[in-house]
């Protein structure tokens, strides 16, 4: 029994030594990878006023303000475009945009308007690249442009109505 205790007391002893001599270590670097990609989101605020064919046909275009705003990346280069408009007129084109409002119904009446980039309305806001305002860039938070609306005096034809037009607004990044 003597014999016993002590084999398994040394048995012990030794298991005990052999995984302390025999212990190891081993190290590995991880590498961890984020890619941020250029990512832009969008949105739009329309224009609503009042037209007056008769009081604006004496006076003057009536000049609304709308606005499009976007959130990109930071040092991203986005690319602002209006397209040509629901109810484009004949001639059209994304360069140069015929935008017109809709009276909508059978017999649709028709608001000539313009969408600018500039605050004098010199510089047509349009679907090409050529057309959009070059001043954006991407900070990471949300920056707003104003878009400058005219609606030409003269449009004596337009009936009593609510007249709307829808305009897709694309950024590209």
């Amino acid at each position: 029994m003597k014999k016993s205790v002590r084999n398994t007391a040394l048995t012990i002893a030794l298991a005990a030594s052999t995984s302390i001599a025999f212990a190891a270590t081993a190290t590995a670097n991880m590498t961890n990878t984020v890619t941020v990609s250029d990512n832009c989101s969008i949105g739009t605020t329309g224009f609503t006023t009042t037209y007056d064919p008769i009081v604006t046909n004496a006076a003057s275009n009536q000049d609304v303000t709308a606005s499009v705003t976007t959130t990109c990346t930071v040092g991203a280069s986005p690319v602002i475009t209006l397209g040509q408009g629901a109810n484009a007129n004949t001639g059209s084109t994304d360069a140069v945009p015929l935008r017109r409002l809709s009276s909508g119904g059978g017999t649709p009446v028709y608001l000539n308007y313009s969408l600018f980039s500039d605050s004098g309305r010199s510089t047509t806001w349009g679907n090409t690249a050529g057309t959009a305002p070059s001043a954006v860039t991407g900070t990471g938070a949300a920056a707003p442009l104003t878009i400058y609306a005219r609606i030409p005096s003269g449009q004596t034809s337009a009936k009593a109505a609510t007249y709307t037009d829808t305009v897709v607004a694309t950024v590209t990044f």
